[in-house]
């Protein structure tokens, strides 16, 4: 076979040139290329500080009529307000009330779905849950549990994620809309697991602390009175909505399930009610050393979401102190009245009682607990006043079967209502003043008894 020979007329093919392709087939792999090494580690660098420090300032329009301009909150504005299903409870006689209702929901494009309600009379002797003395309690009060259990049971059945419980006699603003939309991101605040002062710890320098003045003979006598917190930890939202990590790290991706925050960290978003008691603080232990920051000696209590109040100064859909309506135990101005100054909304976990279930939301991890507690665990008093319990982290007076009580305050735990020890926190959110209140006409009833007039409902 005869060989090729290649003549290098020009002169251009020396030894070196072709050690110098020899050497270029033996590149090294582009991570030994420190330009490339780094541009690749800054390209991943930006999206991570992107995903989670990164977002954009949410802004809290002065005007109350106006819309907050925040792809997460769109939800808010469709005909469920942000949830899969409202639920209205009514009892089938009162056509009156559903009349009511409809007409009201379609005023405000609201979509509704109605609960039939159940009068106590009706309720076999077996079904109740212990202890045997709530067989005992009016009429009234027993078809309203067994009304807001039927509710919860559709919850858990159908497998909402979230959905909101109305009573048939409830009102709202025309700002609805506006005011759950600021609801909302308190609420992924307030929920959330992470410590938003060790994610923004400037924060702390913002924090205002309020007299409380609620007394012994005003706040709940639902709850324990012994621990009312002498100071309010307040904070504006709109100081904590300049932080967008907070916010992000607050809903996560999670926000496309619920714009009020992900539904596996809350259970009630309690909207309507007729008094709310302010946050508690977190339960000091009497065996706390002074030098420690639990200290009863520290000047001012340790802050988290279980005592913080985030405030909203002059919102226009809230009346001035003199015409904020005070819970039914309380005598002189409400506390929100006399801690703030006019025109200011406030948000906070329902760590302080609350009463009236004119509308909450529930999530169906909130769904589900409600329902085994109060429909098979046991239940002993008027819902509303049960439900204010619970929140506040102290179970129903199951009579002589009740277990010993632990020491005042120390079912809350250090990071929420009702967290003990191997205990899942309990998470209810409120608004002070309620967004959703009670319609009282003229002569009006109420068909449960109990507080009489002051919570009218099913």
């Amino acid at each position: 076979m005869a060989r090729r020979i290649s003549i290098d007329t020009l002169g251009l093919m020396t030894p070196r040139s072709s050690a110098g392709f020899s050497a270029a087939k033996r590149r090294r792999h582009w991570c030994y290329s420190r330009p490339r090494l780094l541009t690749t580690c800054l390209f991943f660098g930006v999206l991570w500080t992107w995903f989670n420090l990164g977002g954009h300032e949410i802004r809290i329009p002065e005007d109350s009529f106006q819309y907050l301009k925040d792809e997460s909150l769109s939800d808010i504005l469709n005909t469920t307000l942000g949830f899969q299903k409202i639920l209205v409870l009514n009892l089938p006689f009162r056509t009156d009330r559903r009349d009511a209702m409809s007409l009201s929901a379609a005023v405000s494009n609201i979509k509704l779905e109605f609960v039939d309600g159940v009068t106590g009379e009706s309720i076999k002797q077996s079904a109740y849950p212990p202890p045997e003395e709530n067989i005992k309690l009016l009429p009234g009060i027993r078809g309203s549990w067994r009304t807001h259990m039927n509710a919860l049971q559709r919850v858990v059945e159908q497998n909402l994620t979230t959905a909101f419980i109305l009573e048939d006699d409830v009102d709202w603003d025309i700002r609805v809309r506006q005011n759950l939309q600021r609801f909302a991101l308190a609420s992924r605040v307030l929920s959330q697991k992470h410590d938003i002062f060790t994610a923004a710890p400037n924060l702390k320098s913002q924090i205002e602390y309020r007299q409380n003045t609620e007394t012994e003979d005003t706040a709940f006598k639902i709850i324990d009175t012994k621990n009312l917190p002498k100071t309010l930890p307040s904070l504006p939202l709109s100081e904590v909505l300049k932080k967008p990590h907070v916010l992000n790290q607050a809903h996560g991706p999670s926000v496309a399930a619920s714009p009020y925050g992900d539904p596996s960290t809350w259970d009630v978003l309690w909207l309507g009610h007729c008094g709310a008691g302010m946050p508690r603080s977190p339960y000091i232990p009497p065996h706390t050393s002074p030098s420690s920051p639990l200290s009863k000696h520290s000047s001012q209590p340790p802050t988290c979401a279980n005592n913080l109040v985030l405030t909203t100064p002059n919102d226009a859909t809230v009346p001035k102190g003199k015409y904020l309506k005070a819970h039914p135990f309380q005598g002189g101005p409400d506390a929100l009245a006399t801690a703030y100054p006019p025109h200011t909304r406030i948000y906070h976990r329902s760590t302080g009682g609350e009463l009236c279930t004119v509308g909450y939301a529930v999530s169906q991890r909130g769904a589900r607990r409600l329902l085994h507690q109060f429909g098979i665990a046991g239940w002993n008093g008027i819902f509303d006043s049960e439900l204010g319990r619970w929140c506040a982290g102290e179970d129903p007076d199951m009579g002589a079967q009740s277990p010993p009580k632990p020491p005042p305050g120390s079912s809350s735990g250090e990071e929420g209502s009702g967290r003990g020890k191997g205990k899942k926190e309990r998470v209810c959110l409120t608004s002070q003043p309620p967004i959703f209140a009670h319609h009282h006409p003229m002569q009006g009833e109420s068909d449960i008894g109990g507080l009489g007039r002051v919570c009218e409902g099913v």
